[in-house]
């Protein structure tokens, strides 16, 4: 899937995102959340891992839409 964060255009897929969080701690859940490997990770966060982008770059509702286009069970805490 293709998305734009400030201007640049991402592509990411599934396995990517995986590939990427695999070896990363996940932080404290604020309100949004991501299951990926069976773990839950601030939407922030796994995008911000698996784009290799500043959180600031993006809003939490951005991350959020990402997610769900590409098939990641969602949540809130």
């Amino acid at each position: 899937m293709d998305f734009t964060i400030g201007g640049e255009t991402f592509s990411l897929d599934a396995k990517d995102v995986e590939r990427k969080l695999r070896n990363v701690e996940p932080e404290p859940i604020q309100k949004l959340f991501v299951v990926v490997n069976d773990r839950r990770f601030p939407v922030k966060q796994a995008l911000a891992v698996s784009a290799g982008q500043i959180r600031a770059g993006f809003t939490t509702q951005h991350a959020f839409r990402i997610f769900r286009k590409l098939g990641f069970k969602l949540g809130e805490e």
